[in-house]
């Protein structure tokens, strides 16, 4: 009998997390003793901040797999518009 990955069972069929601030799909999940983050292999952005309180909390959205171009382009539309503000 096979044994399976515990995660396998905690994600939705067809959706994929995605990073939310590049949009990469090229995610990780860490675990630190009783909290667990993910992390961005491709810009480094991670779940958690440097405090532990609930807003600082930034949560790696999961999108059906047809989504993913469409979320990147919205991502890289907002980048652009929170530069222009700035």
């Amino acid at each position: 009998m096979k044994k399976s990955n515990s995660v396998d069972g905690t994600r939705m069929r067809g959706y994929i997390k995605v990073c939310p601030n590049c949009g990469s799909t090229d995610v990780s999940v860490e675990s630190f003793k009783y909290m667990v983050r993910d992390i961005c292999k491709e810009c480094g952005y991670g779940s958690i901040k440097k405090s532990l309180f609930i807003n600082d909390l930034l949560y790696f959205p999961e999108i059906p797999e047809g989504r993913i171009e469409e979320f990147r382009k919205e991502v890289i539309q907002k980048k652009k518009t929170n530069k222009k503000k700035d």
